[in-house]
């Protein structure tokens, strides 16, 4: 795995445009990602980047935000404001860093949450956290006005 992964990040730094590289990643980081076909555009950021010694595996997390995503209603762009992620997950999901910061929610309030209810992390590529983000929104019962 480790020289798969090696070999494939390797041959996308042949193109163009700035690529994950083992240990490259720095909060306040913009990528692009393999999205869903519905959320083309969609971005994220690397809000805080966290070690945790007490875990055996995915002792960094990271912390980040998403903006540009279709939940449950294609007419609306949406942004899920943390999200605590694994290496993996990031290393599976980005394709290039921008340099641009477009504006992205404010992730400290999802990371105090997370942090007093000792969270865990996903490992699965961002597309199908959102899938589960999306998933988990059908389910709950819609707001009463």
């Amino acid at each position: 795995m480790v020289f798969r992964v090696a070999f494939l990040i390797g041959f996308l730094m042949a193109g163009a445009g700035v690529r994950a590289q083992p240990n490259s990643y720095v909060e306040g980081q913009v990528w692009e990602y393999k999205t869903r076909p519905a959320d083309a555009g969609s971005l994220l950021k690397i809000q805080k980047i966290d070690t945790d010694p007490r875990r055996v595996e995915n002792r960094t997390i990271y912390h980040i935000s998403i903006i540009n995503v279709r939940l449950n209603d294609p007419s609306v762009r949406r942004e899920i404001s943390h999200v605590p992620v694994s290496r993996e997950a990031l290393d599976d999901s980005v394709t290039r860093e921008i340099p641009g910061r477009p504006p992205f929610p404010d992730a400290s309030e999802g990371i105090a949450a997370w942090r007093q209810a000792k969270g865990g992390v996903f490992t699965i590529p961002i597309a199908k956290i959102i899938d589960v983000v999306e998933q988990t929104m059908a389910k709950m019962p819609a707001p009463q006005q």
